[in-house]
């Protein structure tokens, strides 16, 4: 792909926006157009679209945590999207490094730059909608816009059933839920905060987020866990899968003292099923909502 072409995408970008219900924007050149690109994708959201809509052969590698589709996981890894190597990007002699903007660090991208990768970057799906004129945009990229366009259709189909089937716990009670996620990065315990992903499934499934703060995530102390009170816990898969059990997470400081603990009602989920939207959202949606209100 050509530095161009790569100039010609970002002064296009606002075309991709999707309307409601409206078809995204086709790019004058998509990346299909060449058969030799190769592309090392550092999104996960971005990742599992490419595959969604059966362009997976562009990619070349991968960031440490895009873990889905399970087969991604044979690409080779070039480290945690905020930690590139620029080394192993450039070993990969891609055609493009795709990422979501949240990447890093900047003089691994000036020296990705250099040697004549472009760095194209697709904004995340922060809401429904925006992930799936995502979706679309990527199709128009990959030349794969008709099967963006059955995903899509799929996903909406599957998504307004799943909101309505919600409505019934709108006046009902809301249990307080704690979402823990495990960051590598930082080898913690953190918490999602309100204004996330996360918190919107949680807030659509009847529930209310234990924690006040706003921002995506927030380091979490014993104390804060136990202030919080949650009725249930939600932790994401790699933080979950280092205790192994409900009752082996009680172990985690600060869990055992919440009610949520004392009921034993702690859950483990996949990050890649509730951290951004996507196609697999409405069934997350239903499975969360079964564990706020179960035998309802």
């Amino acid at each position: 792909m050509s530095a161009d072409h790569n100039r010609l995408s970002r002064r296009d970008a606002g075309r991709f926006l999707l309307a409601a219900g409206a078809a995204a924007a086709v790019p004058a050149r998509s990346l299909a157009a060449g058969p030799g690109n190769r592309v090392v994708c550092v999104s996960k959201q971005i990742n599992e679209f490419v595959f969604d809509i059966g362009a997976q052969s562009h990619l070349v590698a991968r960031d440490l945590t895009s873990i889905f589709p399970p087969q991604i996981r044979k690409l080779p890894s070039v480290g945690y999207h905020r930690a590139l190597s620029a080394e192993g990007i450039i070993s990969m002699r891609p055609s493009v490094l795709l990422t979501d903007g949240n990447v890093g660090p900047e003089p691994v991208l000036a020296q990705v730059r250099s040697v004549g990768i472009p760095v194209e970057t697709m904004e995340p799906g922060k809401t429904p909608e925006e992930a799936q004129a995502l979706m679309l945009r990527l199709g128009a990229y990959f030349g794969r816009e008709a099967a963006a366009k059955a995903v899509v259709a799929r996903w909406r189909a599957e998504m307004k059933p799943a909101l309505a089937a919600m409505a019934p716990y709108a006046n009902r009670p809301k249990p307080r839920v704690l979402m823990i996620h495990f960051g590598q990065i930082v080898n913690n315990y953190l918490g999602v905060t309100r204004g996330s992903t996360a918190d919107q499934i949680i807030t659509w499934a009847g529930g209310v987020n234990a924690l006040d703060q706003m921002g995506g995530m927030s380091r979490l102390t014993p104390e804060i866990i136990a202030r919080s009170a949650p009725d249930i816990i939600i932790a994401t898969d790699v933080g979950f899968d280092r205790y192994g059990s409900p009752a082996k997470f009680r172990e985690l400081p600060g869990v055992a003292l919440t009610p949520a603990a004392k009921s034993l009602r702690i859950h483990r989920i996949d990050e890649t099923e509730i951290m951004y939207f996507g196609p697999r959202t409405p069934a997350a949606l239903r499975k969360i909502a079964g564990w706020l209100h179960p035998g309802r």
